[in-house]
């Protein structure tokens, strides 16, 4: 595992195959759901699966993967954020998502979390170090456009909406001049 990523309030750790009850837990709350879809996986086995299959495999990269918001002062899980090639979205070809050095970032939070400026803190870090790669030629984002919250964050990081495509707001951070 790397090193976590302490911030003022928050740590960022790899995820692992051991918390998998925590992600279910997160996604059995409808409300955490509601503007992301149906639960990705039925059960905690799945969960593992996901995470040993998909999400652990990008840690082999110095940046790039899922990460646990943990509170530094209670110890307390309160969500997830990400940074990974915005290729690898199930969306990637429906937005545009093809440049290789496009990174996309996500997150997702327990209510509890919600409206404390967390989500912007644990991303920012994040957005920070993959803006500082040469590589990366944007970090992109998306929120549903009823998402006030998830918009605001990726406001708040810098990204600007750049398109609409169905219910969805496209936003971006562009390296290039």
């Amino acid at each position: 595992m790397r090193d976590p990523i302490p911030t003022d309030r928050l740590i960022l750790r790899d995820i692992a195959e051991a918390d998998a009850d925590l992600l279910i837990e997160l996604d059995s709350d409808p409300e955490v759901m509601r503007y992301i879809g149906p639960r990705p996986a039925a059960d905690v086995a799945a969960y593992c699966d996901r995470t040993r299959d998909v999400y652990m495999p990008m840690q082999s990269h110095p940046w790039h993967g899922v990460r646990l918001v943990i509170d530094r002062a209670s110890d307390q899980f309160l969500g997830w954020v990400f940074v990974r090639p915005a290729t690898a979205s199930a969306s990637a070809h429906e937005f545009d998502w093809t440049d290789p050095g496009e990174i996309e970032v996500g997150y997702r939070y327990h209510r509890s979390a919600w409206g404390r400026g967390i989500a912007t803190e644990a991303a920012r870090p994040l957005v920070r170090i993959a803006l500082a790669d040469p590589a990366t030629t944007a970090v992109v984002g998306c929120a549903r456009v009823d998402n006030i919250g998830s918009i605001r964050v990726l406001q708040k990081l810098g990204l600007q909406q750049v398109d609409t495509r169905g219910d969805v707001c496209l936003f971006r951070y562009s390296c290039l001049t």
